[in-house]
């Protein structure tokens, strides 16, 4: 009977949460959830899991990973948005394959273009930057995540900093959208 009533209680909570974009960590034990659709190699999971551990401990808070490895089509996504936002690429280190990018965007709009087409276009213009060996973001390589950041005070962000930095290569809180960007 009790059974019944945990997993009465159990399959509802998973198909709502997942109903509203989130999916469990890797069990109930983690200081972390992924966003919808969130891949993470097994070495990225690892260290985020460190993060977050780090972070849980400081705040109580569990954090929220927004994005890992992208496909080209997931990038031009993630790029169309930013634009959209207003956001002018100059984040980007490598300004030529940026500027490349965001050429196609404002084509697009010039044009009229419906957004699936644009994505498309940017998806393209960032393949054949792959193929020439230009990776505009480490997350084409699973060298990198995001997390959300909206929902930190700014004493859970210089925690959040103070604990990511023990792991990762480079930590830069972004603004459009708000997030943390990490970089192993």
């Amino acid at each position: 009977m009790a059974n019944r009533i945990l997993v009465g209680i159990f399959i509802p909570l998973i198909y709502a949460c997942t109903s509203i974009g989130f999916t469990p960590a890797a069990s109930a034990e983690e200081n972390y959830v992924l966003k919808s659709g969130v891949t993470l190699t097994k070495e990225v999971r690892a260290k985020v899991k460190k993060i977050a551990d780090e972070y849980h401990k400081q705040t109580g808070k569990n954090i929220t990973v927004a994005s890992g490895t992208r496909t080209p089509a997931s990038q031009a996504k993630a790029m169309y948005e930013k634009l959209e936002d207003g956001d002018d690429l100059k984040i980007y280190k490598d300004q030529i394959s940026a500027q490349a990018i965001k050429k196609a965007y404002d084509e697009g709009k010039e044009k009229n273009l419906k957004r699936v087409a644009i994505e498309k276009e940017m998806t393209r213009v960032i393949s054949e930057q792959i193929k020439a060996g230009k990776y505009i973001s480490k997350h084409l390589r699973a060298g990198a995540v995001d997390i959300r950041s909206r929902d930190m005070s700014a004493s859970e962000k210089k925690a959040f900093r103070t604990a990511a930095k023990q792991t990762v290569k480079s930590v830069l809180l972004e603004t459009t959208p708000p997030h943390w960007h990490l970089q192993f």
